[in-house]
């Protein structure tokens, strides 16, 4: 590894090198009475040591004449066999063994040829003594003992092929001249083997065994043996004696035979011991005088096994007697229980200590549980679940750019659902996160399962009251901080008409110099804007106007801009609307209404003076006009008679009375664009009312006060002069006037309109940061924040009722609240959330306690995370407004979701049910997170009205208080109350432990009397560990070391830390459930119960890290070839699983446990690979090994040994292996190639 440069990481070269300790190391074996008992012989070895002792005793025949020895009286019944067999040391002579072996497998005593030479003799030796006492006990047994039988086979089978490859061997020596060049010595170990010692492998060589050794049916042991060819290649072709004896001791063929013997010796120990015990208890053919002897024997075990006592009597007497300490008592289960009252009820006390039926023990006795505590319920409920989730860095999905979900937010309407939207949970565990949806695969994140949040915000204005035309809306909002940027193509705006929603594409939406401004443009085949209506468009908006509602946008080839405008403050806005070409308007003239479906004449069919035109429009004249104009398009120009000037002058109504503006507002008649504002005469009377009116137009009549204005004329078109004119030209043509010129008058053209269009502008500056009442109640605009699962309106006035949120107005609904607890950051500073969770509350009638239980799933919380203290935040809704709960109102006893418990919430009186933000009608709770969403556990349920109950011992039976109360065995009150209408207990009990076994209690007591409960030296704090904990299987202490890691698994390492202690474990599998089973962490919850364990117990200068091991990757790469006719792609994941369980065998049932330094080596793998039944063989193998190197940076390194890289590394198996399949059909077939072809 490359040498470190970074300060946060350093090592130790000198560190010793250590396992840990386990659960399994932790009892001393001189505390286990049966460790060093008085007498540790049995039947069997006084039925052994009769028959030996009885060789020493002379037997004096009826002459009184020494005639041998008593051997015969207590050696030849069948038992005596049996015992033989049944006090074998099998261990001892595989311990012998293997202490040859492992010498002469070591070149380094290659000097010592000697020794070798007897080490080799005595290996041939050990297997040919037992070949030779084997087949001296089955000869010895009667036909009918069990024993025999299976000897016969094991010779026949197994045996007998062994010893020929040994001799073939002994023979290949013997061939070696002169004599002392041989490699097997002549000597024998001074083994005893079934009562007699060990003899050379000569004696047996040359002197033979039975018949059944005899494997190619020779007539007798000599033809046999000289049959037998020498075979030398199992020493080798070196030329150093030393070398050739360590090439057979490590040659499997040799050292096969070894385990052969040793395996057949093992049966025959065991199979003895049954069939002795067979024959005491099932023979009736002993001889009377040694049926005595076993009679005396077997009653003689019971005075042993009283001496045997001892050792324990004195270790009690020592812990009880002495230091009177005795055995931890039984520990009271507990279990959580629901409360559920009649519907008449409004609450009931429920003291503590009332009992609840917990069913019969298994003395049949009545079991009762107890409330802890006094619990008030009420009649609430839980019954929403959402779930706000603002996504990190981390990469969902391996084809996205990476940074693409950064900042998106996710939002649930139905956390406790498989898709956030209410679809079944797919789970084993039918568990949910409170915080997000995640589906990892591989270990990598997939996807998220939850609907994208949908966020904006919304102006409600009678300004947006738009019906036809060419239509441009622009809001330009107040900022006291600019934001940089073009957000044109993150949002999407829609806008309330008759058929629904009007999506449109903003023109522009970016900061300008006025402030962030956005502009749209509706074309005139856009519907008109109408009205909002929560049945037809949805949402939940507080208002009856217009709404113009934009949406952030959620892009694929983008990230979500919610993280750029989150912050973004806004004192107010002013809207500006632009109107070309709107067409609905109620006209009229002199003469009454004018349909403006078909030419008309305005003023009449002969326009006088004063003829008026009446045009009225509520969409026109409810709004601060800037501009009004009235576009007209002539049938025919108007003429008046002989050029005759006559203006159309604009008056308003007012009042009921018609007004002209203080500055004549007037237009030549002929033209085709009239002005239609101007400055009233008062300030206080403009031709307009600034106020929503939605109703249709309608037609000027005596009782219209407002809303039109008019078109009067100056003057008449000259009609009375022209046909006076006429009358005249008339009157000359007739009388024949020479003086008559003969022109023909000129009839002037009078107004005739086959199109009128309005245009207008008009602005509505909108003040939101006013804390008036009269200003908030007139207001005539609203602007809205649009929340994943509701709405809000925005405005100073609502924030000054609250005082304790934060007063000003956000473009954006927050997800943030100010800190309180935090003691590393300042008071009050905004702290963003992460994610959020909504818990939507019925019939709670504040000011009442509300007990939640939360039951988690153990352990699903990510291991890896860094749990920040404190971590979530309570608080509750309030006129849209999130309040904090105070310090006194949550008692959290769920270590803030890492395990399952009850929070209890007092919620204060301010607390509001009619909130639009969220559902109304229910009481809202929210947790919420600034980070490390993934440090809490999964959970299965929440609900109202729980308490915890714990059994109450009324002479039970010992073992009820240490078994799990199953689920559903709480139903009832002890005593039945007509206001509980039932009681339930969801899950099964938690807590309880049985009473200290003796094994246990010698076991704590010792480690007691060392560490004296203080957390001193490595081996005091892996001991308090492992006894506090039996959840943790394995703890490995490293002193001066500092570990802390994030989430990535970097971070500091430093071996060299003074003051710094590390603790690692891993949990026992039996409490497993895993979140990844090939990578056992321990749960958060419980690394954080033994730090705080241990701060108690060590030195205040001590600054402890209690973390998860770093789990190091083992990927193999090889191609195989399969035996013929298999399965090619089915075995090819086949082997990869194989390889998966040998190198994580914890992971399946059955299997070891993860070791701090573990190794694996190719050579173990390619033999392990090599072994299945269904490979062939083995090719190309290469062995990965992953892990982060002294600078932090990941690193994978092809090796032929893996070990961990850290003291803190734990080797496991990549989660799939890159196995190929070799396929016979595409192998190259070897031809012959002559070289001198051309």
């Amino acid at each position: 590894m490359p040498q470190t440069t970074d300060c946060t990481q350093n090592r130790d070269a000198l560190k010793p090198v250590r396992e840990g300790t386990s659960q399994d190391q932790r009892l001393a074996l001189p505390l286990d009475p049966a460790f060093a008992p008085v007498d540790q012989r049995d039947v069997a070895h006084g039925m052994v040591f009769a028959k030996a002792y009885a060789s020493f005793l002379n037997y004096f025949n009826a002459g009184n004449v020494i005639d041998g020895n008593w051997t015969t009286f207590f050696g030849s019944d069948v038992s005596v066999q049996l015992a033989l067999a049944a006090v074998q040391d099998v261990e001892f002579y595989r311990q012998r063994i293997k202490e040859y072996l492992d010498f002469l497998k070591d070149l380094g005593f290659g000097s010592d040829e000697t020794k070798a030479k007897d080490y080799l003799g005595y290996l041939f030796s050990s297997a040919g003594s037992l070949a030779l006492e084997l087949d001296r006990l089955k000869d010895a047994l009667p036909a009918d003992t069990a024993l025999k039988g299976m000897l016969r086979n094991l010779v026949v089978s197994q045996l007998a092929p062994a010893l020929n490859r040994l001799i073939s061997y002994y023979k290949a020596d013997l061939a070696i001249t002169p004599d002392s060049d041989r490699l097997i010595a002549d000597l024998q170990p001074g083994l005893e083997l079934f009562g007699a010692s060990t003899v050379p492998f000569s004696a047996v060589y040359q002197a033979g065994l039975g018949k059944d050794w005899i494997t190619d049916g020779s007539p007798d042991w000599a033809a046999y043996t000289g049959a037998i060819a020498a075979d030398a290649s199992v020493y080798g072709t070196g030329i150093e004696p030393f070398q050739r004896i360590n090439h057979i001791a490590t040659h499997n063929l040799f050292t096969s035979v070894l385990d052969q013997f040793l395996k057949a010796y093992a049966k025959v120990a065991g199979e003895g011991a049954r069939s002795l015990q067979q024959s005491l208890t099932g023979r009736d053919d002993h001889q009377p005088h040694y049926a005595l002897l076993l009679a005396f024997l077997r009653l003689f075990a019971y005075a042993r096994d009283a001496a045997n006592t001892l050792t324990a009597r004195h270790l009690d007497f020592y812990y009880r007697e002495i230091l009177r300490l005795k055995e931890k008592p039984a520990q009271p289960g507990h279990a959580h229980l629901l409360a559920e009252l009649a519907k008449q009820v409004e609450a009931r006390l429920f003291p503590a200590g009332e009992l609840f039926k917990a069913g019969k023990d298994a003395l049949g006795k009545d079991a009762f549980y107890a409330g802890d505590q006094d619990f008030v319920a009420n009649q609430a409920k839980v019954a929403d679940l959402r779930t706000l989730y603002r996504h990190g860095t981390e990469r969902v999905g391996v084809i996205a750019p990476s940074d693409r979900d950064e900042g998106r937010l996710f939002a649930s309407p139905a956390a406790n659902s498989a898709d956030g939207k209410g679809a079944e949970l797919t789970s084993a565990d039918k568990s949910w996160h409170p915080f997000h949806n995640k589906r990892y695969q591989d270990g990598a994140l997939a996807a998220i399962d939850m609907p994208r949040a949908t966020v904006g915000f919304a102006i409600a204005s009678h300004y947006l009251f738009l019906a036809q035309g060419e239509r441009g809306i622009t809001v330009t909002f107040q900022q006291p901080v600019p934001v940089a940027g073009d957000f044109s193509n993150d949002v999407n705006c829609y806008l309330t008409t008759a058929k629904g929603w009007l999506a449109k594409a903003p023109a522009s939406f970016s900061q300008v110099t006025g402030g962030l401004r956005l502009e749209l443009a509706l074309t005139g085949a856009d519907p008109a804007v109408v009205p909002y209506s929560a049945d037809l468009h949805g949402y939940n908006f507080d208002t009856e106007l217009p709404v113009l509602m934009v949406q952030l946008k959620h892009r694929d080839d983008a990230k979500f801009v919610y993280p750029r405008l989150e912050d973004v403050t806004i004192t107010g806005l002013e809207l500006d609307v632009d109107v070309a070409n709107l067409k609905a308007a109620a006209l009229a003239n002199d003469f009454g209404p004018v349909d403006a479906s078909k030419p008309f004449q305005p003023f009449g069919p002969s326009p006088v003076a004063n003829a008026a035109f009446v045009i009225g429009s509520k969409e026109l004249f409810q709004k601060k006009l800037s501009s009004a104009a009235l576009n007209v398009t002539w049938q025919a120009t108007p003429a008046p008679y002989r050029g005759k000037t006559v203006n159309a002058v604009t008056e308003y109504l007012q009042g009921g009375s018609w007004h002209p503006f203080r500055t004549a507002v007037q237009a030549s008649v002929t033209g085709t664009t009239f002005t239609l504002l101007g400055d009233p005469q008062s300030a206080d009377a403009p031709p307009y009312q600034d106020a929503p009116d939605p109703t249709q137009n309608e037609q000027f009549t005596t009782d219209s006060r407002y809303g039109f204005v008019r078109l009067r004329l100056s003057d008449d078109f000259g009609q009375a002069s022209y046909e006076q004119a006429l009358i005249d030209y008339i009157k000359r043509v007739t009388d024949a006037d020479p003086n008559n010129d003969g022109t023909k008058p000129t009839p002037p053209v009078g107004p005739m309109v086959t199109g009128l269009s309005l245009a207008y502008s008009a602005s509505q500056t909108v003040s939101l940061t006013s804390a008036d009442r009269g200003q908030f109640q007139g207001r005539s605009a609203r602007f809205f924040t649009v929340a994943p699962f509701g709405t809000a309106e925005q405005h100073g006035y609502l924030k000054s009722a609250l005082p304790s949120v934060d007063g000003a107005i956000y473009l954006l609904p927050q997800m943030k609240h100010a800190n309180r607890d935090d003691q590393k950051i300042p008071q009050g500073q905004p702290v963003k959330h992460e994610a959020e969770c909504y818990i939507g509350v019925t019939d709670l009638q504040p000011p009442q306690n509300l007990a939640l239980l939360f039951q988690v799933v153990d352990g699903s919380a990510d291991p890896r995370s860094i749990k920040p203290k404190p971590h979530l935040n309570w608080s509750y809704l309030c006129q849209n407004e999130w309040h904090p709960f105070g310090k006194d109102q949550v008692s959290d006893a769920t270590g803030e979701l890492l395990d399952s418990g009850i929070i209890t919430f007092s919620v204060p009186r301010e607390a509001s049910a009619d909130n639009s933000v969220l559902p109304p009608g229910m009481h809202w709770l929210r947790a919420s997170v600034a980070g490390n969403a993934d440090s809490v556990c999964r959970l299965v349920m929440v609900a109202a009205q729980a308490l915890k109950a714990t059994f109450t011992d009324r002479g039970n039976a010992p073992a009820f208080s240490a078994t799990p109360l199953p689920a559903g065995t709480i139903t009832k009150l002890d005593q039945p109350d007509a206001a509980v209408k039932g009681i339930s207990q969801p899950f099964a009990g938690f807590g309880g432990r049985g009473k200290e076994s003796p094994r246990d209690f010698y076991t704590r007591i010792s480690e007691r009397l060392r560490h004296k409960d203080r957390a001193i030296a490595l081996w005091d704090y892996e001991r308090l560990v492992l006894e506090a904990f039996p959840q943790v299987y394995r703890v490995k202490c490293l002193n001066h070391t500092q570990y802390e890691p994030d989430q990535s698994g970097t971070g500091i390492y430093r071996e060299l830390a003074p003051g710094h202690v590390t603790v690692v474990t891993i949990p026992n599998q039996r409490f497993l459930n895993l979140r990844d089973p090939l990578r056992p962490y321990t749960s958060l919850g419980l690394l954080e119960q033994i730090a705080q364990f241990l701060q108690r117990r060590t030195s205040c200068f001590v600054k402890l890290h209690v973390k998860n091991p770093q789990f190091e990757e083992v990927r193999v790469v090889c191609k195989v070839r399969l035996q013929p006719g298999l399965d090619q792609s089915f075995y090819e994941k086949q082997i990869s699983d194989q390889l998966v369980r040998f190198l994580s065998p914890w992971a399946f049932p059955g299997g070891g446990s993860p070791s701090f330094d573990g190794r694996v080596r190719k050579s173990v793998l390619i033999n392990f690979l090599e072994d299945l039944p269904y490979v062939d063989c083995v090719t190309d193998f290469q062995l990965f090994h992953s892990y982060q190197d002294d600078n932090n940076n990941p690193r994978t390194d092809e090796v032929n040994e893996a070990s961990g890289s850290k003291a803190v590394s734990v080797l496991v198996s990549a989660r799939k292996h890159l196995v190929t399949v070799i396929d016979p059909a595409l192998e190259a077939t070897p031809v012959e190639i002559c070289r001198c072809a051309p």
